[in-house]
């Protein structure tokens, strides 16, 4: 059974086909094509040839939209250069609109222009509006139920300064009272340059008072590219001023790859100097959906993150080869090895890592929908369970009790709630479960190793 698992891990940690993000076109590159036939406008990029081509810094190829009467957009798609359905933002395929006389009901399309849930926790959204300007967003289900979006609120509400630009979101709860979203304030304001361009933010209360993100800031500068990409964030304290995040970083400096995905973060501190981070690192780079660790020449550095990272099936052969070494190794240092398995454990686990704005996740099996679809998802998952399989391994070896069960469940339960107290990470039912199955299968290892020995001991 073990080495069904070994097997089934191995082939799950299998990449997808792998991306070029500095090949191909960007939209900058191509001309603009559009055709109508009736009430359906197809606005298409198109390349030296006239032939239809993806503009892989838009996502897609092709963007069609169905028109009323009034010359209104009440659908719209998106197509790749075969004329097949493309995901926007790895989440919905288009979009439909229903207007009002002072609202427009917002819908999500899947691939088959069915109304879907979002990762972000909606299917709709109402948007009211004031003298043609977007005020209140309010959130719903497939149901058309009120439903609380993953940022912890239920509504947000827009203001607006002279020059008729967003100044402001306040994130509202069911009653339209302001609530703490789980990035950490209820209030939002922009800072603008004179082209209207955002060039910072800060964050307040439901008092209206400086509070911090998700990071330990109370606000954030913004320098941009050529291409309009933020290429420096300057990190704000309660005073406006440049201060440190909780990781003792000041400035993110962020380079793209040529269809505007994040290429590398580099961390450094006021004054532009490369700053270290808990794991030795002073930036990542973003290989696909994998973060691998930089030395400060912006290089890959040589640890055992980046080659469990860098080489998914390498958590497989660290986790065989662990638990190889619990169970045959003698017992005073077996215990040993536990222990620092263990240590390595919290290593992994509450070190520093990127923030995000959602701090719990409570939904079981929440990845299910993408799991077969992207390796990111099924390396989370199988590193989940493979990071306790050796914990259960060197605990039964220990003791050989039937309770050493729990220890993976109360271990993994107080990892997450140390994660979201003190936003090291996201809180998941998912890990918890993930966590303790890798737990359970490492005692079966032992368990299983342990009485074949003292079986054939019998024998002689």
């Amino acid at each position: 059974m073990l080495i069904t698992f070994v097997v089934a891990s191995i082939l799950f940690l299998l990449p997808n086909a792998a991306l070029d993000y500095d090949s191909g076109f960007t939209s900058s590159e191509l001309e603009v094509k559009e055709t109508v036939e009736e009430n359906v406008t197809n606005t298409s990029y198109v390349n030296s040839d006239g032939i239809i081509t993806d503009a892989f810094d838009m996502g897609y190829a092709t963007i069609q939209r169905t028109r009323n009467l009034a010359g209104q957009v009440t659908e719209e798609v998106y197509l790749d250069a075969a004329g097949n359905p493309v995901e926007q933002y790895g989440d919905y395929y288009g979009i439909s609109y229903e207007y009002n006389d002072d609202s427009v009901v917002i819908r999500y399309l899947d691939a088959d222009k069915q109304p879907m849930m979002l990762g972000a926790g909606y299917s709709a959204i109402v948007r009211t509006l004031v003298n043609g300007k977007a005020t209140d967003d309010f959130y719903y289900n497939l149901n058309t139920q009120p439903i609380q979006c993953a940022g912890g609120y239920y509504r947000l509400h827009r203001e607006y300064d002279e020059q008729g630009l967003n100044s402001a979101i306040t994130y509202l709860d069911e009653n339209g009272q302001p609530v703490i979203c789980t990035s950490g304030y209820a209030i939002k304001t922009y800072q603008r340059d004179l082209d209207g361009t955002i060039i910072g933010e800060r964050y307040f209360d439901t008092e209206e008072k400086p509070v911090k993100s998700s990071l330990g800031q109370y606000g954030e500068l913004y320098r941009r590219d050529a291409q309009g990409h933020i290429s420096q964030i300057t990190y704000l304290g309660a005073d406006g001023n440049p201060a440190p995040v909780t990781a003792d970083y000041t400035i993110l400096k962020c380079t793209y790859h040529q269809n505007g995905t994040a290429d590398t973060d580099m961390y450094c501190d006021a004054d532009g100097n490369p700053v270290a981070l808990s794991k030795g690192q002073y930036g990542v780079k973003h290989s696909g959906k994998v973060n691998l660790l930089l030395d400060r020449n912006g290089n890959i550095m040589l640890c055992v993150d980046n080659l469990l990272n860098g080489f998914p099936c390498m958590v497989v052969v660290f986790g065989c080869v662990v638990c190889l070494l619990m169970i045959v190794l003698p017992k005073s240092l077996s215990v040993v090895l536990t222990m620092v398995y263990v240590a390595f454990i919290l290593y992994e686990t509450l070190m520093f890592r990127e923030s995000g704005d959602a701090r719990t996740n409570f939904v079981l099996f929440s990845y299910a929908g993408k799991l077969l679809k992207e390796q990111s998802v099924r390396v989370g998952v199988i590193n989940n369970i493979w990071l306790f399989i050796p914990l259960g391994t060197g605990l039964y070896r220990r003791f050989q009790k039937k309770w050493v069960l729990v220890i993976p469940f109360v271990m993994s339960v107080a990892i997450e709630t140390t994660q979201y107290v003190t936003g090291l990470g996201i809180a998941e039912l998912d890990d918890v479960f993930g966590n303790t199955m890798g737990g359970w299968i490492g005692v079966l290892v032992a368990w299983t190793w342990l009485s074949r020995k003292m079986s054939l001991k019998n024998r002689t």
